[in-house]
């Protein structure tokens, strides 16, 4: 995925690890791979073309906004090599913006300029572009986003079904800031046409409004999860089917309920500026959803997997915890030969002062290992 937010949010000030819970389980193993070929960032965007991801955007450890972007690809051995792309981001540095990709052809836009490494004033630029890239050449999108200018939202892409050329994509949620006009979480959804490159805003109620939530597409599904409104963290789960006659379903609340078991944990699951990714297959109900890294006040080091397939709303189960050295947010997940992947990312969401600490390490999360094995360097 994949988000950053304004001077007076969050800013972390230590490393929260999980304590006891009731899950003794845990399975999963993450382990440390290639560190990002390219300076640490935070608020970067991710997508995969073909068998390459992409990771590019953000803002650097001195808050400079940067446009560069990053490839790799991966082996048999899951191990992964981090390579400088050629091509020329056409648009304005930036933080906090927005990817999806069809699998041939990806877009990015929105986001803004945080304007920190301009001295004391603080000058803030959102973007309305888009730009379309092929893995050769980037081309920018004609059209205008029409809505709220905005950062940290979600965008996303689900395949037709019965046509694998053909799909829709969506950019939804987000923070916007208009200075002394104030600013805030917002919950419009955006549906872009691929064919046309145009917009329309989709007029269906969709959850709550935050920024820096979570989605992952298994088929023709996409399920949204977390985020962050000022400070509290919504705890409803979506699942969007957008070729369905049914296209929209609330699935259980993250939180605890009276008379199930199963939920225990589920309140420990809301958080903002987080990473999730599916691996599996959709055929034999063996996808499932991974949500990592993020912040509730303090950096969070609990995993979740999601099964959607057990009972009619799908399971919560944790899984192995991050280890020490990963714990992160504004971060960027991706998958490569159904392996999911997390790279770069912070210890904030927002650039708060003129030096940032960011990550460049990247791990991968192998599902179903014991977590003795545990990659802790």
């Amino acid at each position: 995925m994949k988000t950053l937010r304004n001077l007076s949010f969050l800013f972390v000030a230590g490393l929260f690890f999980a304590g006891c819970h009731s899950n003794d389980d845990e399975v999963g193993n993450w382990k440390k791979v290639e560190s990002f070929g390219g300076m640490g960032r935070l608020g970067a965007v991710s997508f995969v073309l073909g068998e390459r991801a992409y990771v590019g955007t953000g803002i650097s450890e001195n808050a400079r906004e940067l446009k560069d972007f990053y490839y790799c690809t991966a082996n048999s051995d899951k191990d992964i090599v981090w390579n400088r792309d050629t091509a020329t981001f056409p648009g304005g540095a930036r933080l906090g913006a927005v990817a999806f990709s069809t699998g041939k052809v990806a877009y990015v836009g929105l986001g803004y300029s945080a304007g920190q490494h301009q001295g004391s004033t603080r000058t803030e630029e959102y973007f309305d572009d888009f730009y379309k890239y092929d893995g050769k050449t980037w081309t920018k999108v004609a059209a205008k986003f029409p809505g709220e200018l905005r950062r940290y939202a979600l965008g996303f892409y689900v395949p037709d079904p019965n046509n694998s050329g053909k799909g829709k994509a969506y950019v939804a949620y987000g923070q916007y800031n208009k200075g002394s006009e104030g600013s805030g979480p917002l919950k419009d959804w955006w549906e872009f046409d691929l064919g046309t490159e145009t917009w329309k805003e989709v007029t269906w109620t969709f959850g709550e409004k935050r920024a820096g939530a979570c989605v992952a597409v298994i088929g023709s599904d996409a399920y949204i999860f977390t985020g962050q409104d000022g400070s509290s963290y919504p705890n409803d789960v979506i699942r969007f089917s957008p070729f369905k006659s049914e296209p929209l379903k609330f699935l259980d609340q993250l939180k605890d309920k009276d008379g199930q078991s199963f939920d225990n944990d589920y309140g420990m699951i809301p958080r903002g500026y987080a990473v999730a990714f599916a691996v599996g297959k959709e055929s034999d109900q063996s996808a499932r959803i991974y949500l990592a890294s993020g912040a509730r006040g303090n950096l969070l080091a609990d995993c979740w997997e999601f099964n959607p397939y057990k009972g009619e709303k799908g399971r919560w189960d944790e899984v192995t915890s991050l280890p020490s050295f990963a714990l992160r947010q504004a971060a960027c997940a991706f998958v490569l030969n159904d392996v999911g992947y997390i790279a770069v990312g912070g210890s904030t969401s927002v650039p708060a002062s003129s030096s940032l600490s960011v990550k460049q390490t990247t791990y991968l999360f192998e599902p179903g290992i014991d977590d003795d094995d545990q990659d802790d360097d």
